[in-house]
């Protein structure tokens, strides 16, 4: 499914002087050929660009909705790409030196988007799409940390306050859905009382969030087939890359699982199945399984 969320920030519009100068780190001379702005994402700016001279095509981000993203980005970049297939990177502004916002140049990466795959727009055999996505999101959660929590100053955890965060999780949780559900958030859109019966059907379920107290895998946190690029190599479909990591963080994998089956009822259950399958396989763990996972800790 294509989702269709609105825009949280208006594109930047920027001319052909401007993105030449936050190119020229990477064009070292050359003239840009064209320029396109790109209307995927909801919260940054990206452009494609190609260069006269060059047969490859590069993507320019803007880290308009959060700057110290663009140092989270980097840094995952040079953790993750021996495993997981990402745009390389070729360049960072982390500071933003040369705009008004922190920005990087990547290679463009040829691919269609999974939710275009499970849409039908395209043709592909989606047993080896969804396995492929389930052995991407179990490689991506055999990256831990030292313990939960959210990302500063690049790959920076927040302080273990507690001891026994672990025992504290629901209770984290809760505090956590609390603030997205109140206080002026989603209750505004969803009215006061299918909010009071979301948050009825949270408080007594609030238990089997205690089953992802001990996780402490790298979580992409926005993953789902509008970050997924596919494509054929060899007469099979795999994954290619997985875009934007500015949501990253670290707890379950069930969040990054639970975000791809968001509209599980209108998914394929050929994808759904082939999903799991390679998700269990490469050492994912699903709470009534059972199987243990091999880690790479960190």
């Amino acid at each position: 499914m294509r989702e269709t969320w609105q825009r949280q920030r208006p594109l930047l519009q920027l001319d052909r002087a401007t993105l030449r100068q936050l190119l020229q780190p990477v064009l070292a001379g050359s003239s840009i050929a064209s320029a396109e702005l790109l209307h995927a994402g909801r919260n940054n700016t990206l452009y494609k660009i190609t260069a006269e001279g060059r047969y490859e095509a590069l993507v320019l981000r803007l880290f308009q909705d959060d700057p110290a993203a663009c140092k989270k980005e980097v840094e995952l970049f040079n953790l993750l790409h021996a495993r997981v297939p990402l745009a390389e990177m070729l360049y960072a502004d982390q500071d933003g030196k040369s705009y008004a916002y922190p920005s990087t140049i990547s290679r463009w990466v040829e691919g269609i988007l999974v939710e275009d795959l499970l849409a039908g727009n395209a043709e592909a055999d989606l047993v080896e799409v969804g396995y492929s996505v389930g052995t991407m999101l179990a490689t991506i959660g055999s990256y831990t940390f030292a313990h939960p929590g959210f990302f500063h100053d690049g790959l920076h955890l927040d302080d273990l306050i507690d001891e026994v965060a672990e025992e504290n999780a629901a209770k984290g949780y809760l505090e956590y859905l609390s603030s997205c559900l109140f206080a002026g958030k989603a209750e505004r859109w969803l009215g006061a009382d299918l909010t009071a019966r979301l948050w009825a059907l949270v408080t007594e379920h609030a238990h089997l969030l205690q089953t992802t107290a001990a996780s402490r895998s790298l979580v992409h946190a926005d993953f789902g087939g509008s970050n997924l690029l596919a494509r054929q190599e060899r007469g099979r479909f795999s994954v290619v890359a997985v875009l934007d990591w500015e949501f990253a963080f670290v707890g379950s994998s069930l969040f990054d699982l639970a975000n791809l089956f968001r509209y599980e009822w209108l998914l394929p259950n050929t994808f759904k199945t082939a999903c799991l399958q390679g998700f269990t396989d490469h050492g994912g763990v699903l709470p009534l399984t059972g199987k243990r996972s091999s880690s790479s800790s960190i």
